[in-house]
């Protein structure tokens, strides 16, 4: 990979503020840092929970990224989001969290880890395949997260993958709100913008890493 450019989409759901957050940042011409964080329904404060979370794991990747393991790194800024959200839970008496997966590219390496129903894709010669497992359970009233970032520590190991970009022609990260509304195959095999045209019943989120050789 000798250059990568980004490209993030953002719309809030009917009749509510956007609890959806996302950032990208280079590190250099050919890695960078995507993050997508979806502030849990049922909480409080869940755009206050996404953007904590987002700005927590990036400043921790960039801050360690020179001295440590990718794998390592990425599971260190999952730890430090934890922590910043304990914090703004202790500080506002209440309870939030998000649901975040985070892509750290370096060179033709992919590096990867999520928490909840955030999904990251690649693309390879137009096919659109999932890498991420949602970490969800149906219940009688609809659809809960089984993991997530919320400040009470993880009770299993973040997961952390690993995926070479040697064929790969883009990088997917979007929310629940994005791919159940969306037909994400057409989307980016014809290089499309997202239109506010009503189709969004929820909170619709999505960064788009492309590659150039």
């Amino acid at each position: 990979m000798k250059t990568i450019e980004f490209k993030t989409f953002s719309h809030s759901g009917k009749d509510k503020a956007n609890e959806d957050y996302a950032l990208c940042h280079k590190l250099s011409d050919n890695s960078l840092v995507a993050v997508l964080a979806d502030g849990m329904g049922g909480l409080s404060y869940g755009a206050c929970a996404a953007k904590t979370i987002s700005y927590s794991i990036l400043t921790t990747i960039i801050d360690k990224i020179q001295e440590y393991p990718s794998e390592d790194v990425l599971r260190m800024a999952f730890d430090a989001a934890d922590s910043a959200i304990y914090r703004k839970c202790r500080e506002s008496k209440c309870k939030m969290g998000a649901a975040v997966a985070v892509a750290l590219v370096m060179d033709d390496s992919l590096y990867y880890a999520w928490q909840g129903n955030v999904r990251l894709y690649k693309v390879v010669y137009g096919q659109l395949s999932l890498l991420t497992t949602d970490h969800i359970v149906a219940g009688t009233e609809g659809i809960y997260l089984t993991r997530c970032v919320n400040g009470k520590g993880f009770r299993e190991k973040i997961p952390v993958m690993h995926e070479e970009l040697e064929q790969v022609d883009k990088i997917i990260i979007c929310s629940d709100g994005c791919y159940r509304h969306t037909d994400l195959n057409a989307l980016v095999n014809r290089d499309a913008e997202f239109e506010d045209d009503g189709i969004f019943e929820d909170d619709a989120s999505l960064i788009e890493v492309k590659k150039h050789n």
